[in-house]
């Protein structure tokens, strides 16, 4: 039996991106290896009948198909219904595998990590809600979650993830840590324990949410590198949501916590089996 379920998101017309990325699985990885589930929100004509096509001759194993843009994270719980591997390889449309061997990569990485460890991909922190999310409380949206398990959720105000004097500053911990969302794996185990992706999350944030989800349980998450994966290559694509614009790196709220904190990045780094958390040691904490 696979170890792996390959769960392919796609949206729109975009079906270059769609025939790259599965050929980049299909060219990649040896067929009897994985299981592919493909989301198909309101694609083009010719994407739908390429998907079929594929889906006819045994290259797709299940693939869900929906006229209308249920956008990700509603498709991404239809994706997660009866899947019967071991994990589950999530990719965006515009991620796509480069190397021969990546899949036996990421497999061995979390084959050899201890039972804590559930999560894999790049690794990466985020210093401030609005960097990620339009959640006008992410904070209390954690906090009524039904993963969450008591842990104080990431803040710079005294007691943030339990800290009331992060680094020497006089703040507590406002770093959130995760998976950038292009490309993850997952235990499924996981998955079901945490009845993922959260039911009201439709598309902002939700890689964040799980890297705090995760950490709610105790669990761990860790860095793939070389990650043999293109993630993420084209611009967001579809409804953003409500979030408010010109909300970056460079760009904090009025008021806000300096660049340096509420930047979203991957820590350049980060190698395979260190510790995420350990490794994210170089951004320093607002000043009080």
């Amino acid at each position: 039996m696979s170890a792996v379920t390959v769960c392919l998101l796609t949206y729109g017309d975009h079906l270059a991106l769609v025939r790259q990325a599965v050929d980049s699985i299909r060219t990649h990885c040896a067929r009897a290896d994985y299981r592919l589930v493909v989301g198909a929100n309101a694609v083009s004509p010719e994407t739908r009948r390429y998907l079929a096509s594929l889906a006819r001759s045994g290259a797709i194993d299940r693939l869900l198909d929906s006229p209308v843009n249920l956008n990700k994270c509603p498709m991404m719980r239809q994706m997660f219904q009866d899947l019967e591997t071991e994990f589950a390889w999530w990719f965006d449309d515009d991620s796509y595998i480069e190397d021969q061997g990546t899949l036996a990569h990421w497999l061995q990485a979390a084959r050899a990590a201890p039972a804590s460890t559930v999560l894999w991909g790049q690794a990466a922190y985020c210093g401030h809600p609005s960097a990620f999310t339009d959640l006008a409380d992410a904070l209390g949206f954690v906090r009524s979650a039904p993963w969450y398990r008591g842990l104080t959720p990431p803040s710079w105000l005294p007691g943030g993830k339990g800290e009331f004097n992060f680094r020497g500053q006089g703040t507590g911990d406002g770093y959130w840590t995760f998976v950038v969302g292009g490309c993850w794996m997952i235990r499924t185990a996981a998955l079901r324990i945490l009845d993922w992706p959260d039911p009201r999350l439709i598309k902002l944030g939700d890689d964040v949410l799980l890297g705090e989800a995760i950490r709610q349980h105790g669990w761990q998450l860790a860095n793939v590198y070389p990650p043999g994966v293109a993630i993420n290559t084209q611009p967001r694509r579809g409804d953003v949501g409500s979030c408010a614009p010109g909300l970056n790196c460079l760009n904090p709220p009025p008021g806000g916590i300096p660049p340096s904190a509420s930047c979203c990045g991957a820590p350049r780094t980060l190698r395979g089996g260190r510790d995420p958390i350990d490794a994210l040691s170089s951004p320093a904490p607002p000043t009080p």
